[in-house]
């Protein structure tokens, strides 16, 4: 329904003489172009925290690591 939506509305703004709706139309699909990369992106890597990455590049000394452990 929403991919729908969008092709009428691209429809109607290259259809009309109005530059103003192409280029709204223009950046309406490509904001939805950026979320369906982000959307994959994410559905690929998943969200790790900074803390997870910093541990598997072996970044945070082991002082702090060694506490960490003993509070979990």
């Amino acid at each position: 329904m929403l991919g729908l939506c969008l092709a009428v509305m691209l429809g109607l703004a290259f259809s009309s003489s109005d530059s103003s709706l192409i280029l709204h139309a223009a950046f309406h699909l490509i904001a939805v172009a950026l979320f369906l990369l982000l959307n994959w992106f994410l559905e690929q890597t998943g969200l790790v925290s900074i803390e997870h990455q910093m541990r598997e590049m072996d970044l945070i000394p082991k002082i702090v690591r060694d506490n960490q452990q003993e509070s979990i």
